[in-house]
């Protein structure tokens, strides 16, 4: 088919479908169907989308693919029966003979033109369906058939069905050498009985037959799962993949093929690498390390924000990373691999107040997400497998190789081997790719410029942050800030706020909630119904070796902190007790010394004592202050058992020293406490 670029052409470059409207010069003014909107092609632009193959013309709107063959290829007799055909057909295709005539039409063909001798309504039905197709004569040429039958005796092939059959459905793996000699020894018990023996075919003739009618499809799916084998037999029905940047973005994980080591601690960690790349370009767009066997909602979620956030002030920590990453921005949809892990609610959740759309591949269907999948094996055999203290993806291959003794990358290594990895060996190298062609951060860079795309961010960084958050928990605000992990979190505006809580009388507990990287928590303030920021304080940090100008890892932290309180539960504090029970023993030895020291001094100072005293007894006339006019009486001891009986006053007592007020009268006078006193008199106990 010839074309020319004229008023009406439709061709397609990349995504976009043009149509002619008219030619200026060396220009073409088109009309981009796919947007809807005019452009001014140079004519040199078009030829070259047409040398590069870039251009492709459409017919009723379709791909037009037309591919010429040789007649070189065919024999004379089959180039006679295509025109033939061709010729038989050509007035029905110009609509000269209408479809009521076929049959007339056939009917009174001569005999000279007709293909092979023959020809009917149904041939000529049959050639009309042929060339449609591709409107291509070379599809009227009859194909050449093999032979219709095994040139086999019938018994043999029974017999052979059956063996076929037997092995072909099981599971279990049975070689076809076996099956040939089970077969072979079938056959000759069979001619044991039989006057006309049987002629077995040979093993290669039994391995054409087994091939063309075992169908592995049920032991494959046995052995792999309903996907693998679909693929396996079906081939790779791939989805529409992403045309433009941020439009899909596919998420996976693996295990790193390096052993990591702690220089302070000797402890050994096989991390896990989680990574995100985006479909159309194949542009990395952000990276989670995790020190565990698989991650959870709260790892996808930190993945997710490093995807999104701008990768800015990484050289600083990282210096000898050459170029920029450049990715960034809201993707339109996620694709994740169908795993229990993956499916988390919280992820969903999160996807959805960002507008972002989740996706999961079939069941066992890790082909789907192909361009994630390939990314994470050759950043495992780019950066890690070559490291020391590889665990190699093939153990054949590790063979006695000791990865435990030779790892010597550390964390802070880790990391800047993988920001290398990812911007200078992944997205500024040239991908060769059947889907990609050229440098990923180009290609991001040119698909943000061709398709308009604006990547998106949230108007609000800390919204982000808080958002992504994986941990939430309650706290106490004490003077010293929040104790989280064993560290300390302060910062002025916390301080604040426990000056206000205690001010106002309220609790002191209070919402926190924090990501994978400890460098910061975000604390929920009441009052003003946002959050506010901590930031961890250096006490401890230095012990533990950890700088506050990378990452702090949750998981790390966490581990460092669990391993101070191992170390404590662990340690014999029986020493302790016993040094308790002695100084308790020291303590009775010296109360008891000075409990006799005191009785002994007492005793001494009794004994040397001049004056009276309680202890030798006191002469009545000895104690002063007492009326010389006072008769105390000493009982008898007989008269003491009789009992005590209450004096008896004088009778002859002066009564009127004191005068009585009347009844109801308030009475006031002097009392003459002296006189009172001289009247009274000495009495004595009486036995009742």
């Amino acid at each position: 088919m010839l074309i020319n670029f004229k008023y009406g052409t439709q061709f397609r470059i990349g995504t976009n479908i043009y149509e002619v409207l008219r030619h200026r010069d060396d220009d073409i003014e088109l009309l981009n169907i796919t947007h809807d909107t005019k452009e001014l092609l140079s004519l040199d632009e078009v030829l070259s989308a047409y040398n590069e193959k870039r251009l492709m013309i459409l017919h009723e709107g379709q791909d037009s693919d037309v591919i010429e063959y040789s007649t070189k290829d065919y024999s004379v007799n089959q180039v006679d029966i295509m025109e033939k055909r061709y010729k038989a057909i050509l007035p029905i295709i110009e609509r000269k003979i209408r479809p009521s005539q076929i049959k007339e039409y056939a009917e009174n063909y001569p005999e000279e033109l007709k293909p092979n001798g023959s020809i009917s309504p149904a041939s000529i039905y049959r050639w009309l369906d042929l060339w449609y197709k591709r409107e291509n004569k070379f599809d009227l040429i009859p194909q050449v058939r093999g032979p219709k039958d095994h040139r086999v005796s019938k018994d043999v092939m029974i017999e052979a069905s059956r063996i076929i059959l037997k092995y072909g459905s099981k599971a279990e793996y049975v070689s076809i050498k076996e099956e040939y000699n089970v077969l072979e020894a079938e056959i000759k018990n069979m001619n044991l009985t039989r006057e006309i023996q049987l002629e077995i075919f040979s093993e290669s003739t039994y391995r054409r037959i087994r091939k063309a009618t075992v169908d592995t499809y049920e032991r494959d799916k046995e052995h792999m799962g309903k996907n693998q084998a679909d693929l396996k037999h079906n081939g790779v029905h791939s989805n529409a993949r992403a045309t433009r940047p941020l439009e899909c973005m596919e998420c996976d994980w693996t295990p790193i093929d390096c052993l990591i080591v702690d220089f302070e601690l000797d402890e050994l960690y096989r991390p896990c690498l989680m990574y995100g790349i985006d479909q159309a370009t194949g542009e990395p767009m952000g990276f989670n390390i995790i020190f565990k066997k698989e991650p959870n909602a709260g790892d996808w979620k930190q993945l997710i924000l490093h995807c999104i956030l701008p990768k800015t002030g990484f050289k600083e920590l990282y210096p000898r990373v050459e170029k920029n990453w450049t990715a960034y921005g809201v993707p339109q949809s996620i694709l994740l691999d169908n795993a229990k892990v993956n499916d988390a609610k919280e992820v969903e959740e999160v996807c959805s107040a960002l507008r972002i759309g989740l996706r999961y591949c079939e069941i066992a269907s890790g082909h789907q997400k192909g361009t994630v999948e390939q990314a994470l094996g050759n950043l495992n055999h780019k950066a890690f497998q070559g490291l020391v203290g590889s665990l190699f993806s093939n153990p054949s291959e590790k063979g006695q190789y000791d990865s435990v003794a030779k790892a010597v990358v550390d964390i802070k290594g880790l990391y800047h081997i993988a920001h290398i990895a990812i911007v200078d060996m992944v997205a500024n190298n040239f991908n060769r790719g059947q889907n990609i062609q050229g440098v990923p951060a180009h290609l991001w860079a040119k698909g943000l410029k061709d398709m308009k795309v604006h990547p998106q961010l949230p108007t609000n960084r800390q919204y982000l942050e808080l958002l992504f958050s994986s941990n939430s928990d309650t706290r106490t605000v004490g003077p010293r800030g929040i104790l989280l992990m064993g560290h300390h979190f302060f910062s002025e505006e916390l301080n604040e706020l426990r000056k206000r809580l205690e001010r106002e009388g309220r609790s002191r507990e209070v919402l926190i909630r924090y990501g994978s990287d400890l460098r910061v928590i975000y604390v929920k303030d009441e009052f003003n119904k946002r959050y506010i920021e901590a930031f961890i304080k250096s006490g401890g940090l230095e012990r533990k070796k950890l700088d506050k100008n990378h990452l702090i890892h949750a998981e790390l932290l966490e581990y460092l902190t669990n391993k101070d309180g191992s170390a404590y539960n662990e340690y014999d504090s029986s020493l302790q007790g016993r040094a308790r029970l002695k100084i308790e023993e020291i303590q009775e030895e010296c109360k008891l010394e000075y409990q006799g020291i005191r009785r002994r001094k007492s005793r001494e100072a009794a004994a040397n004592e001049t004056v009276a005293s309680a202890i030798k007894g006191v002469p009545v006339e000895q104690i002063p202050g007492l009326a010389e006019s006072m008769n105390i009486s000493i009982l008898s001891p007989e008269e003491s058992r009789e009992g005590i009986k209450p004096s008896k006053s004088d009778n002859n007592q002066d009564e009127s020293i004191i005068e009585r007020p009347k009844p109801g009268a308030l009475h006031v006078d002097i009392v003459d406490l002296d006189k009172i006193a001289d009247s009274w008199g000495s009495g004595r106990k009486e036995i009742i």
